[in-house]
């Protein structure tokens, strides 16, 4: 028996091929194939991209000589709550320290958002995580601060805003895609949702590895909040999912993969189209918010021209605006990912 969902998306793109068993698809060769072909170009963009770019970041401040007892080299770049910076410690290979701004100080709200960022990772280790090392407080600028993996690479957002003729492949975008969901899927069964996914917050590597990085909007299952009781509503408006600002929305203890779900269809599409959806709210504006938010009969992706089936489906089903509606079965998604990557790569599809 066929669901509303089901019927609405077979009326817009047809019929999809059936889903497979995961193991023979990850081993037929035009899927792997395609994966390393993919990983090779993102690969050579990176190493491009750094053979031009010069050294990372600008020169710290005058003031800011060490923290933690690692040498600060250069300041990377800064987010909504924090600084962070490339640092050495002796000899040793560069890492990161992340630190908060210092107009927070440490202000218990803000502690408890860096301290976040620092659960959610301090036990993972995953090939598309970012590894974190060491958590403190540094006594001389009074701040805390994290040490963690130092990704030679550039974001996703800087790759696709860099090269504007860059028009990725559908099998391109679904590799990225799948190392994404992957990460999600990894921090899901350790009940941690990353609740800001976005282009600035996925790395690549000079290896074409993605890994995702910035923890500091992550949510932990079970843990009450002084942030959620005040309202506070995290993550990027871009990339929000439509439950995220309903009222009463950041009170929910229980985590799930679906505003990251969410969040990986809208960056897939914009892999894709090169824009944002911005006839589904995106940029300012309490009309965009509107759109977002309160409009349930506003689809999140209306122009999908020129995607093939595949993709057109998985875009619709990863971006339905009701949480529940939402595919966040990860092998369903990891399928459809793949057979996307095969169809491109010209195998046989799937028999219907």
């Amino acid at each position: 028996m066929l669901t509303g969902f089901t019927r609405k998306v077979r009326r817009l793109i047809g019929a999809l091929p059936p889903l497979e068993p995961l193991d023979p698809l990850l081993e037929d060769p035009v899927v792997l194939a395609g994966l390393q072909r993919a990983y090779d170009r993102f690969a050579e963009r990176v190493r491009a991209m750094r053979a031009t770019a010069g050294e990372f970041g600008i020169a710290p401040h005058s003031q800011i000589k060490a923290i933690g007892g690692f040498q600060i080299l250069r300041e990377l770049g800064r987010g909504a709550m924090g600084a962070v910076y490339l640092a050495r410690h002796g000899q040793e290979p560069p890492v990161v320290v992340k630190v908060p701004f210092s107009e927070f100080g440490t202000a218990p709200k803000w502690v408890e958002i860096f301290f976040r960022e620092f659960e959610a990772l301090s036990t993972v280790r995953h090939d598309n995580i970012v590894r974190v090392y060491r958590f403190g407080k540094d006594p001389v600028h009074n701040v805390y601060y994290y040490v963690a993996e130092f990704v030679d690479g550039v974001t996703l957002k800087e790759l696709i805003e860099s090269t504007p003729e860059l028009v990725l492949s559908a099998g391109d975008a679904a590799a990225i895609t799948m190392a994404v969901l992957r990460a999600v899927r990894f921090l899901r069964d350790r009940n941690v949702s990353h609740r800001d996914l976005k282009p600035g917050n996925i790395m690549l590597t000079q290896d074409g590895i993605v890994k995702l990085i910035d923890f500091g909007a992550a949510k932990i299952a079970g843990h009450s909040s002084e942030l959620s009781d005040a309202g506070v509503v995290m993550g990027t408006f871009d990339y929000m999912a439509p439950e995220a600002g309903k009222p009463g929305a950041t009170e929910v203890q229980t985590v799930g993969p679906e505003r990251d779900v969410f969040a990986a269809g809208i960056i897939h599409y914009r892999l894709l189209m090169r824009r944002l959806p911005t006839d589904f709210g995106s940029g300012n504006g309490a009309n965009l918010a509107f759109a977002r938010f309160v409009d349930s009969g506003r689809r999140a992706l209306r122009d999908l021209t020129g995607l093939d089936p595949l993709t057109r489906g998985l875009l619709l089903q990863m971006t339905e605006r009701e949480p529940h509606k939402r595919l966040v079965d990860f092998d369903a998604l990891e399928c459809r990912l793949l057979q996307i990557i095969r169809a491109e790569g010209g195998g046989a599809p799937a028999a219907t």
